[in-house]
């Protein structure tokens, strides 16, 4: 059996080391009683895995829109009744309508794959040739599930990485996204010979801005539509992944292009930022870095107390009880369960091409006239 981080895993490892240390599947993999709170953010974007599906990109939006927006129901359904879940399920709505109407006037690619997950052996820094091995031995693996990876009209294939934000992100934080250049690291390992351009940061506002005014009547590329770039040649769902590159699309790239674009379309905005090879090979030494120190027999896990995230912490009180010098286990026993030793993924819409949730398509595709 392989020893799995996850890019979430990763995430909490680096936010907190004793949150990790509760809650990762690695170590003491504690789960909440509790129901977990709506995730409006996971919500939307398993909305958007709809949207993008390859193989119904071409597709009627009168056909898709409906499953888009069933898809977003589905998830809010899974939540307990609540207040807060009817907030998620009346502003995610908002976004979603929004959303529709205004992001064909700046999708710019062609959907190739949604919600893939992706695995890839993790470098021993200290022996850059060779994989890492647990201490018995077993593989180090990095996993993610990568949202939405496209191709633009060039064939240049981009990790696009939806954000649903109370403002727009500062570009700082935009070009240092760990995880998006690990997910491009991930993608290239898992699918050889697809080198990926960069990023598209994808932000939705939570708020409507001020004077919205109404969306563009005419697509970013001019197809129809959702626009985008069709992937259908000529027909079925999107090409095959090993011949994607086209040789005229190849000789026709610029020489150059801007390290970062930037585009507001009403609620939207799109950050489209290469990534550089010595970019991505400084995030893989990273995470080997970061793993060793999971690894390490004299491991601390510490907190790291902040007001950003420990509010919403679900180990808030054992944490305030050890802090204070009390012993958690009371705490931990009536609030707590031991969840499976590996973490297992619902299969997603379209997920590596084909299966996924249970929804009911049309047999074909009907293409917009």
């Amino acid at each position: 059996m392989d020893y799995r981080v996850s890019a979430l895993d990763r995430a909490a490892f680096k936010r907190c080391r004793r949150q990790w240390d509760f809650g990762s599947t690695n170590r003491q993999r504690l789960q909440a009683l509790d129901p977990e709170p709506i995730d409006l953010n996971q919500a939307i974007r398993d909305a958007l895995a709809v949207y993008y599906y390859p193989g119904m990109w071409d597709w009627q939006s009168s056909i898709v829109l409906p499953l888009v927006r069933k898809a977003f129901m589905r998830s809010i359904a899974a939540a307990p009744p609540s207040a807060d879940r009817m907030q998620a399920l009346d502003l995610g709505t908002e976004l979603l309508e929004r959303y529709f109407d205004w992001a064909p006037s700046v999708d710019d690619f062609g959907p190739l794959r949604i919600e893939a997950d992706v695995e890839v052996i993790v470098p021993d820094i200290r022996e850059p040739e060779r994989g890492l091995l647990s201490p018995d031995g077993q593989r180090v693996l990095y996993t993610e599930r990568v949202a939405l990876v496209g191709a633009d009209v060039d064939d240049e294939y981009w990790v696009v990485v939806h954000h649903v934000v109370p403002d727009w992100q500062d570009i700082e934080s935009l070009l240092l996204d760990e995880a998006a250049i690990a997910a491009c690291w991930a993608w290239e390992q898992t699918y050889l010979g697809m080198d990926v351009a960069g990023t598209i940061h994808n932000e939705m506002l939570r708020s409507t801005p001020d004077l919205l005014g109404r969306a563009p009547a005419d697509t970013r590329t001019g197809r129809p539509g959702r626009g985008g770039y069709s992937q259908n040649e000529p027909s079925g769902g999107g090409r095959f992944l090993p011949q994607a590159e086209r040789p005229d699309r190849l000789e026709r790239r610029p020489a150059t292009r801007p390290r970062v674009e930037q585009e507001i379309a009403g609620p939207l905005r799109r950050t489209r930022i290469r990534r550089t090879r010595a970019e991505i090979d400084a995030a893989v030494q990273q995470i080997g870095a970061e793993v060793l120190d999971m690894l390490g027999p004299d491991l601390r896990p510490y907190p790291t107390p902040s007001p950003r995230h420990c509010p919403g912490c679900a180990f808030l009180a054992p944490c305030l009880a050890m802090t204070q010098g009390a012993d958690p286990a009371l705490e931990l026993a009536a609030r707590f369960q031991r969840g499976p030793e590996a973490v297992s993924y619902e299969p997603r819409l379209g997920a590596g091409g084909g299966g996924g949730r249970n929804i009911s398509l049309p047999g074909g595709p009907i293409r917009e006239s």
